[in-house]
């Protein structure tokens, strides 16, 4: 029994930690989310300089460059609300997931001290499944944002190299930006799908765990 109880207690203090971890990761997350999700002026500054330049040596139209632009910026645009929407769930998901947890150590504990050691091990696992799905929710708001930054960044740095064309700066120019831009977006997006499937697969463990686990004790 006191084997047992070490280690439910291990068990629950890598728990806590992760629980402790996933709590803490709410400030960080705000905060690239309040500096990535909106553009700044000084790229608004350099895009219109670009559009200037380029109407002016490479007789491009206003409204072809800001059309042409549009195939970047719009998915950037859409990104930033899904963004939005995700940081809120999270943020009411994490107060939802303090109370859960916080309920089910307290009976964990009230079982251990009772020595009840076989009614602790279902809530061990939902205590599991309820931090991966936490740690999901987290994982895909993490990868939206890398893919914001990453982008604007990709789009301030073509925009600012164009520039340093000057006058030789040509439509071809911005054209081969764009397609990199692309390019680039695409293989991270491939990156973020296999990193979310990863999670799913390790909550879809926990769940078959549960439910076998509530199956034994239902025939017992």
């Amino acid at each position: 029994m006191i084997m047992a109880n070490d280690s439910i207690k291990t068990t629950m203090d890598d728990l806590l930690t992760s629980y402790e971890r996933g709590v803490k990761s709410v400030t960080p997350i705000f905060s690239e989310a309040a500096l990535f999700l909106d553009t700044t002026g000084a790229e608004e500054t350099d895009k219109k300089q670009l559009c200037e330049t380029l109407s002016r040596h490479g007789n491009l139209r206003k409204k072809d460059f800001d059309r042409m632009m549009t195939v970047i910026t719009e998915p950037g645009n859409n990104r930033a609300k899904k963004i939005r929407l995700l940081l809120r769930d999270f943020l009411i998901h994490q107060q939802k997931m303090i109370e859960q947890l916080g309920s089910y150590f307290s009976k964990i504990r009230a079982c251990m001290e009772n020595g009840d050691i076989e009614q602790i091990k279902p809530m061990v696992t939902h205590v599991k499944e309820i931090i991966a799905l936490q740690e999901q929710t987290k994982q895909e708001l993490e990868g939206e944002l890398a893919e914001q930054e990453k982008e604007q960044q990709e789009i301030h740095t073509g925009i600012k190299s164009l520039l340093q064309k000057g006058r030789e700066l040509q439509v071809r120019d911005l054209k081969e930006m764009l397609v990199g831009i692309k390019r680039q977006s695409k293989t991270r997006v491939e990156q973020t799908r296999l990193r979310r499937e990863a999670v799913s697969q390790m909550l879809a463990g926990y769940k078959e765990q549960r439910l076998k686990t509530e199956s034994i004790r239902r025939m017992e």
